[in-house]
């Protein structure tokens, strides 16, 4: 697998609504496989593979979670909000990128916790994200003359790698982009009329799934997904989701997704006949692109096949290699194998 290719996502920006410079990422690489690319109006990028057999729609999402700009004060202090899920708690201290006429670097602050009383009840909350602002270190004029309401704020693109692990920011979902357009390499002729979709706006109600799913009107979905790996200290065992170096997840349901189970014991199937690891979860938390994909235009059979990364939605997070390489070998498994399909025999 071509590890540069995942460095190139991660580090490009690219907030719900913004995810211009990922797009040319994948949309470089999709042209090299086929001539039928075009975005929509969301700004999803939709590339067609035509072939016999069903139509199978594959779906990961370009946007990371982010802020931005809400107003910048008399003083040169940018006041933003978040663009998707943020946890707070993670957001003092931390350096991001403003992207305004040009990226600029800035702290988010806030008052300093040594100024506030020992006694004070304010000393161990959470400060919200309205309390916080961005500091770039300019003068009031030049800040106001460079950055803009609406601009987008993101986490600045970090690498670190060795021989087991990489850590990085927007595993989620870059981690499900990076697994899609791996495995399309290795089965440039799948067996199935193939839509591959990376779509916008996951972050804030799976807003892009929608349009595609009706334009397409697959007859199966699959959601390949960076997802919460919670194999941490103080979580006990049967809260434990998923954990690095066990496989891809296969979802069964979430928050707001049921999985087709024929559909998905395929998936289980191909995995255990070819000696991939995996992991069968189920959850009530989270949601992705495959509980609005598979309910658009008259309905589709839909799975979630997703990557385990400890830390997602924050500054940086980490997964294990060896799950990337299962998960691109189950999906290119599935591209090849997918004409076998027959959901009576996997119920």
């Amino acid at each position: 697998m071509d590890i540069s290719l995942l460095k190139r996502l991660t580090m490009a920006p690219g907030i719900s609504g913004r995810e211009g410079a990922v797009r040319d990422i994948v949309e470089e690489i999709l042209g090299g496989l086929t001539s039928e690319v075009s975005a929509d109006a969301m700004g999803s990028l939709i590339a067609r593979i035509p072939g016999e057999g069903p139509r199978l729609l594959i779906d990961a999402h370009m946007d990371e979670v982010g802020l931005m700009v809400q107003h910048v004060d008399e003083f040169g202090f940018i006041r933003v909000v978040t663009v998707g899920g943020i946890d707070p708690r993670v957001l003092y201290g931390q350096s991001v990128l403003v992207w305004g006429t040009e990226p600029l670097q800035g702290i988010i602050g806030a008052v300093p916790p040594h100024l506030l009383s020992e006694k004070s009840s304010q000393k161990e909350r959470v400060i919200p994200v309205d309390e916080l602002f961005v500091d770039v270190g300019l003068h009031p004029e030049d800040v106001k003359s460079q950055i803009k309401v609406g601009d987008p704020v993101t986490f600045p693109g970090t690498w670190s790698e060795n021989d087991s692990f990489l850590q990085a920011k927007a595993f989620d979902d870059r981690a499900g982009l990076f697994v899609m357009l791996e495995a399309l390499k290795l089965i440039p002729e799948p067996g199935c009329d193939l839509y591959i979709v990376a779509s916008a706006q996951e972050e804030v109600g799976l807003k892009g799934a929608g349009p595609v799913a009706r334009r397409i009107n697959p007859d199966l979905v699959l959601a390949l997904e960076g997802t919460m790996a919670n194999d941490l200290p103080g979580v006990p065992s049967h809260r434990i989701f998923a954990r690095l170096g066990e496989g891809p997840e296969i979802r069964l349901c979430d928050g707001r997704f049921l999985a087709d189970r024929s559909w998905s014991n395929f998936l289980v199937h191909l995995a255990g006949e070819a000696g991939i690891p995996y992991q069968v979860v189920v959850k009530k938390v989270g949601g992705t692109n495959a509980a609005a994909l598979q309910v658009e235009g008259t309905g589709a059979r839909a799975a979630a096949l997703s990557v385990p990364v400890r830390y997602i939605h924050a500054p940086v997070s980490l997964l294990n290699k060896s799950d990337l390489e299962a998960a691109i070998t189950l999906v290119a498994r599935m591209l090849r194998e997918v004409k076998q399909f027959e959901p009576d025999l996997f119920l």
